[in-house]
């Protein structure tokens, strides 16, 4: 495999999150409130005005503030651990459009449940993490207690994301989260496989 270059900051998990808070400030004006369910009401307009087909893009609307607040802040972290370890053509292309428009379209096809957020995301590239760190921990060139939070951390946050450890939010569209954990994976087998997803960019001479 061809390193990248070393890449420190996650520019394009940063440009993501203007995106997520450019489209929940418009949900907020369309509306015309700062109440705390005007996201929701603005989601809800859009899908009964466009019908099913909102599903494409419903996984950009939010539909409270702490909704957008809380998945924004585990995207940026999570976004950042993967896209360090991606090439940008494919982050892009798997945060939207395998784990964002993917688990929610397989949601909807499924279990007919309309999902609005990037829980799904977030689920997914906590997975991918999981599996990365997981994978890490045997190996001998790294240092063990660098990977063991990263392990537990999105192990913990994953499970809790489909249900399986405590109570989620009344509403919750469970099963865009298990699409997202499932699209994760097999995220993360194809980079294994044809990209060495678990190392993170060596250092290269300019």
């Amino acid at each position: 495999m061809t390193q990248r270059e070393t890449k420190y900051w996650p520019t394009l998990t940063l440009a993501f999150g203007v995106v997520f808070a450019v489209v929940y400030s418009g949900q907020l004006l369309i509306d015309g409130s700062l109440s705390k369910d005007a996201g929701y009401q603005t989601a809800t307009m859009v899908k009964n005005t466009v019908g099913n087909g909102s599903v494409v893009f419903s996984w950009l609307f939010h539909s409270t503030h702490i909704h957008f607040s809380e998945n924004l802040a585990i995207f940026l972290l999570t976004g950042w651990w993967v896209e360090n370890r991606v090439d940008d053509d494919r982050f892009i292309l798997g945060v939207a459009v395998v784990l964002g428009i993917g688990a929610n379209v397989a949601a909807a096809l499924f279990f007919q449940v309309p999902g609005a957020g990037i829980s799904g995301i977030t689920t997914g590239l906590g997975m991918m993490i999981a599996l990365g760190a997981f994978e890490r921990l045997f190996d001998s060139t790294v240092r063990l207690m660098k990977n063991i939070p990263d392990f537990t951390l999105s192990v913990v946050f994953v499970l809790w994301s489909i249900g399986a450890i405590g109570p989620l939010p009344a509403g919750t569209a469970v099963e865009v989260h298990h699409f997202g954990a499932v699209f994760g994976t097999a995220w993360y087998a194809t980079e294994k496989v044809r990209y060495d997803f678990g190392h993170p960019p060596t250092p290269q001479n300019s």
